[in-house]
């Protein structure tokens, strides 16, 4: 008997990736499909996520163990990292220095427990304007171009020369769903356009921005690739505080800038529609010393935060989302 936490189904994928991201889920069992509902297998008794703790006999997980470090010597798994990111059949991994020395040991026992990975590479950092991975190749094919799958969505890029990031999977769902059909939809922060085209795929008519001329393309691309028309869509090559929107209003904006965001909320909140929402998403503090309610003028409300991932030990990435009330 172990336990379980119950969610809806709704809140499945959500629940998975917190628990994951925490270290919270027991890979050891299956998840249990009951009553419109997901039971999560638990490695200790609570967790703080919204649902039923539920203890129950759990169902073994049979099928081979796909933590690659498995292949790997004692000493080198024990600082070989446990996660990564995966963008199509590109795995992209950050190494601490002290396992630099053993990154060919590393690529290719990942390589070796996932069949769909062709592509290792190391992530040395965000840098620059435009939020561009510097991304090294360590095994396989010499390659940053893949198609990633998510969510029934297809994205095509190079993830050398845009920012893309597989962590935000179940933001786009949980925003995706909280839409309404013929919304007037800003992303002011758009790269190759997955926010975009998940509103777009629910009747949404989305402004899409990003200054970044490469983002531009694959994102064009992409609309065309998972059967976006082009009433629903405009896409610009430009920076958001430089873009004129006359007196153009949204109900919902994007800002997912999150290293630097602070400096576009003012703008922002000229552009929002009463009711409307803004989704503002920001590195900061676990320890809640950052207050968004300093920056917020008098007429919005944060009505919920959320935190994303993980960032480092003592930051996480937050998303807030912004209302803004009927004066």
């Amino acid at each position: 008997m172990i336990s379980h936490l119950k969610v809806a189904n709704n809140k499945a994928e959500e629940a998975k990736a917190f628990l994951k991201d925490k270290g919270f889920l027991n890979e050891g069992y299956l998840p249990i499909k009951k009553d419109n509902s997901v039971l999560w297998p638990l490695n200790q008794d609570s967790v703080p996520f919204e649902g039923k703790i539920v203890i129950c006999k759990g169902t073994v997980q049979n099928k081979k163990s796909r933590d690659y470090r498995i292949n790997l010597d004692e000493k080198i798994r024990s600082i070989a990292p446990r996660s990564f990111d995966i963008f199509g059949d590109i795995a992209i991994l950050r190494l601490p220095s002290d396992s630099e020395v053993y990154e060919k040991q590393i690529a290719e026992a990942l390589l070796l427990s996932h069949k769909n990975i062709k592509t290792v590479c190391i992530d040395l950092g965000v840098h620059g304007e435009f939020r561009i991975r510097d991304l090294r190749v360590i095994s396989g094919d010499n390659n940053f171009i893949s198609v990633h799958k998510e969510n029934g969505m297809k994205f095509e890029a190079d993830i050398s020369k845009v920012y893309f990031s597989p962590r935000l999977a179940t933001e786009r769902e949980r925003l995706s769903s909280h839409v309404n059909n013929h919304e007037n939809v800003l992303d002011a922060f758009a790269g190759v356009a997955p926010f975009s085209i998940s509103m777009a795929m629910k009747g949404c008519k989305v402004t899409s921005l990003d200054s970044n001329p490469e983002a531009m393309n694959w994102a064009l691309k992409n609309f065309n690739r998972n059967g976006i028309d082009e009433k629903h869509y405009s896409f610009f090559s430009s920076k958001f505080e430089d873009y004129d929107f006359g007196e153009q209003k949204f109900d919902r904006i994007i800002l997912n800038n999150p290293t630097n965001c602070l400096p576009f909320l003012d703008k922002a909140m000229t552009l929002v529609a009463e009711m409307g929402m803004i989704h503002f998403y920001i590195i900061c503090p676990k320890d809640g010393t950052f207050q968004l309610s300093e920056h917020l003028v008098e007429e919005f409300e944060c009505i919920a935060k959320r935190e994303v991932h993980a960032y480092s030990p003592s930051s996480s990435l937050f998303v807030f989302d912004i209302r803004r009330n009927l004066i």
